[in-house]
């Protein structure tokens, strides 16, 4: 940036604008680790019922690296082994809604909003320049399924709560009349 600025005696715009981009995104990705640091857990809660109806014993920390909307974060977190079925656990990653995911909970919207419009290797392709992020089209297409899992389960989770309307029978006769088997189309006002 500053050997642009040297030789020509300007400052490129765009190399000034990545540059301060980049920094804010590594300072950013700082804060978000710094914060989210997981203790180990008290001598009490060392060990998880396990699916299986065994116990899952603490078995140490695991990172993860996490991209964010920041920058990449990673997160220790506390790590419990069912010794019985080998099933792991990592209860923080519930807590940080990174469970089964490879991004955090800022960076699948701006996967959704680029995803519907495009296949998901071009969305890798463009998620990156935009928000700084590097993604596989296995990752993005995972985020994709279920964002549309989630969006299902609430539209059926409307559909249920939704009140059938009794409609008055003037009404299912007028709408019965406007809709005529002779013409086949409906009435216009």
């Amino acid at each position: 940036m500053f050997g642009g600025r040297h030789k020509t005696g300007r400052l490129d715009p765009e190399a000034v604008e990545m540059a301060v981009r980049s920094t804010v995104h590594r300072a950013g990705a700082a804060v978000p680790t710094e914060l989210l640091p997981f203790p180990a857990p008290a001598a009490g809660q060392r060990n998880l019922p396990c699916s299986c109806g065994s116990r899952a014993p603490y078995r140490g920390f695991r990172s993860k690296l996490v991209p964010t909307a920041v920058g990449k974060v990673e997160v220790a977190r506390p790590y419990f082994l069912c010794l019985h079925c080998h099933a792991g656990q990592f209860p923080a990653d519930v807590e940080l809604d990174i469970q089964d995911t490879e991004f955090s909970p800022g960076v699948r919207p701006m996967q959704a909003v680029v995803g519907r419009e495009v296949p998901f290797d071009q969305e890798r392709r463009q998620i990156e320049p935009l928000a700084g992020l590097e993604a596989t089209p296995q990752g993005v297409e995972r985020t994709a399924e279920a964002i549309g899992a989630d969006i299902a389960r609430r539209e059926q989770q409307e559909i249920g709560r939704a009140v059938p309307l009794e409609l008055p029978v003037a009404w299912v006769r007028w709408s019965r009349f406007c809709t005529s088997k002779w013409t086949g189309r409906a009435c216009r006002w």
